[in-house]
């Protein structure tokens, strides 16, 4: 077993698990300045067109009907940005990293897999040393058994 290859795989591994908590905080970032700006809007950008709107729906609605009026047109418009913030999706990298990351822990996995066989077969060797020393014994002692039986 090589353990230069092992530690391969576990680079790689640890780079596609970093590659990916990269990508979810880009998305998360991305997507929280997206609810901070729609929050802005709806807070500090319409105050203004509330305030035109206002006037111009005061003296047909009264106050109420026109302070009603504006808040609804507000909450609408607040609800489409978060809509279309809950829309923004990461793209194909980190499908890609996912791909590296699987592939990483299929090699570990496999590399594991030769060790175990490795360690039985260690295992194996210490629990029965005669057998398995026994037969690159028999070779060299049955042809020093044929010498000898040939000499006399």
């Amino acid at each position: 077993m090589n353990t230069d290859k092992i530690m391969r795989d576990f680079r790689v591994l640890l780079r596609a698990q970093s590659v990916i908590a990269e990508i979810k905080l880009n998305h998360l970032a991305a997507r929280s300045g997206l609810m901070a700006v729609a929050a802005l809007i709806g807070v500090f950008g319409l105050a203004m067109l509330d305030f035109a709107v206002y006037f111009e729906l005061e003296p047909k609605l009264g106050r109420v009907g026109a302070a009603a009026l504006v808040g609804f047109g507000d909450l609408v418009l607040a609800a489409i940005l978060f809509a279309v913030a809950q829309r923004v999706k990461p793209g194909r990298d980190l499908d890609l990293a996912q791909e590296i990351q699987k592939s990483a822990i299929d090699s570990l996995a496999n590399d594991a897999r030769e060790i175990e066989t490795e360690i039985r077969a260690l295992t194996r060797m210490v629990r029965n040393p005669l057998d398995s020393a026994l037969p690159s014994l028999i070779v060299p002692l049955a042809s020093t058994l044929i010498k000898a039986l040939r000499r006399k």
